[in-house]
Order: C-alpha cells, then sequence, then structure tokens
C-alpha cells in the first residue's frame, strides 16, 4: 500500500501544488484508489506511472470545488482510454455532480460506473480491505467525510526452516502446509498449522479531508499506520481564519494523531500563503514543526504533490 499525492494544496491552486487529490496503489492488484479528485487530477496522473483504466474506485470527502472540479474530466478520459467498471462514492450530491456534467456536456460513458450517496458507515469490503466513512465537522450545511481504509489480517508467515528440517521439498507440499493443511510425509503426519505463524494483522489508513474536528475518527480510527490530515492553516498565524472557516491547523493536526495512536502522520491541503509570501510569515517547514510539537518529531511530513509514501507494516 503505497499513497501517492497528486495535489496538496487548498482551494486555490498554485504553481507547485494542485487542488487535493491522493491516490492509493494497492500491491498485487491491477488497479487504485483515489480520494478526492479536485481540477488538474488527470494533469497530474500523466507525470506518474498510474493507468486512468485501472482507477477502480474514487472517494471524495466533500463537495467542495477544489475536491471535486477534476473528477468528470477523469471519468470521461478515463473511458476514452477503455477503462471498465468503476465506483465513485462521497456525500448526497454526487449523482446529481455527475449526471449535470454528462447532460449538460454531452458526455458519455462508455462503462459501468456506480455512483454511491454516504453519509457514514460502512462503505466497501471485499476479501483484502474494509473501506468506513465517518462525518467530520467542517463548513455549514455540508457533510465532510473521512475515510478510514483498514487491510484485512494477513496470513503467517510459513516456517520455511522448520519443513526444510524435516526434509519436505519445496513445491506443492509447502503449498498445502502454508494452508494448514496436514501432509503425509516420510510416515508421520504433519500438521501445517504448526508450522505457519499466526495471522498478523493488516495496515491501517485515515484519509482526513476538510475539517475543523476530526475527533469523530479517533475510535475507529486508533493504531493507524498512517493518517493522512489537512493542515490549511498555522495555529500560531491563522487560528482564528482555521475556525472562521471550518478548517483545522498543523496543531490539531498533531494532536489527533496524538490521541488515536497513528504512527505517523502527513499533513497536506496547505494554504498558498505559506508557500508563495515573500518573504512567507510561516512556512511549510513550520507546519511541520507546530505539528510534531503535539505529536512526535521525525513522524510528520508535509506532502507535495508527486511525492510517494508508503503505508508502513505493523510489524516494520
Amino acid at each position: 500500500m503505497k499513497l501517492l499525492f497528486l495535489g496538496t494544496g487548498a482551494a486555490t491552486p498554485s504553481l507547485t501544488r494542485n487542488p487535493p487529490a491522493t491516490a492509493l496503489q494497492l500491491e498485487q492488484r491491477s488497479e487504485w484508489w483515489l480520494f478526492d479528485c479536485g481540477e488538474g487530477t488527470q494533469h497530474r496522473v500523466l507525470q506518474t506511472s498510474l493507468s486512468l483504466p485501472r482507477l477502480r474506485r474514487v472517494f471524495l470527502t466533500h463537495l467542495h470545488g477544489d475536491h471535486c472540479f477534476g473528477l468528470p474530466g477523469v471519468l470521461s478520459s478515463r473511458g476514452l482510454q477503455g477503462g471498465g467498471e468503476a465506483d465513485v462514492y462521497g456525500p448526497p450530491g454526487v449523482k446529481e455532480l455527475v449526471h449535470a456534467v454528462l447532460r449538460v456536456g454531452s458526455m458519455h460513458l462508455n462503462y459501468p460506473c456506480g455512483l454511491h450517496e454516504l453519509e457514514g458507515g460502512p462503505v466497501f469490503e471485499d476479501d483484502e480491505y474494509a473501506v468506513r466513512a465517518v462525518p467530520v465537522a467542517h463548513a455549514k450545511d455540508i457533510l465532510s467525510l473521512a475515510y478510514i481504509i483498514g487491510e484485512k489480517p494477513r496470513p503467517g508467515r510459513f516456517k520455511v526452516e522448520e519443513a526444510q528440517a524435516l526434509g519436505i521439498p519445496a513445491g506443492p507440499l509447502f503449498g498445502r502446509l502454508k494452508r494448514g493443511e496436514k501432509i503425509e510425509w516420510n510416515g508421520r503426519v504433519v500438521d501445517g498449522a504448526a508450522l505457519v505463524e499466526p495471522p498478523r494483522r493488516g495496515r491501517k489508513l485515515v484519509y482526513v479531508g476538510d475539517t475543523s474536528n476530526a475527533s469523530p475518527v479517533l475510535e475507529p480510527g486508533r493504531g493507524a499506520d498512517l493518517l493522512v490530515h489537512e493542515a490549511t492553516y498555522s495555529a500560531c498565524e491563522d487560528a482564528e481564519k482555521a475556525v472562521d472557516y471550518g478548517h483545522a491547523t498543523a496543531a490539531d493536526a498533531g494532536r489527533l494523531a496524538k490521541r488515536m495512536g497513528a504512527r505517523q502522520l502527513v499533513l497536506m491541503h496547505f494554504s498558498p500563503r505559506y508557500d508563495q509570501q515573500e518573504p512567507p510569515a510561516v512556512t511549510i517547514a513550520d507546519l511541520v514543526r507546530e505539528a510534531e510539537a503535539e505529536f512526535e518529531p521525525g513522524k510528520v511530513i508535509a506532502a507535495a504533490d508527486l511525492m510517494q509514501v508508503a503505508i508502513p507494516r505493523p510489524e516494520d
């Protein structure tokens, strides 16, 4: 599981930061998922190894334009490039948004595209992953969702050395033992369950878009291996603006990471004032230090467009 940040800015794009969009690359799958889809997302995709036809799921945190204005272009280009079935998840209004663009823009999707409107709760689950949406506070009269992505427990490691010590050759018999089956070897029964370590906990990712208070994700997100959280403002310089506009400060993100017991925190959704002021009163590095003061030094990353961050395994 790796995150590739396609847009890490706030509402106003800059020369270095697009509006929010984050790709989740899944190991051993020929697909990837997208969280938010700000303007210019498909242009960022062209700068990566990602393939739009392999985009399988899109999760929108809310329907402010900087988080969804790139969606029509992505869906359209995906069809032109031969993409198959896809699903889009988000708050109520997602269907109206997509249908309006299809109607007014004479746009046609030549593949099945499921549009799923959420207010919270379970979103998607298969044999490997489960996704849950949690409503968090943001602006008045708009529903903002955080997403918790949980990897299912993985099989325990196979004790190759012990199997070899019994004289069992690598091959089909190893496969049966890995599955916990019993086999007969040299006149004795070998129990595969004894040669497999206990299941390993899967990874947990918590993705928080725009919010003034993400405390509802605290319990379901506890022990997250990675927390992605907006940091639109500095608590030192712009705490009042954060309150006025329903956003979080870097300090807010750090406090949540600490309370959640997260292993790592990634900040994004930066106001352009921290990149473009000459000289800036507060820098992105200052925001990282602000979060670290509440969380832990060395465990906070400021995301940048086209940055890739691996989600660590629990045993790492």
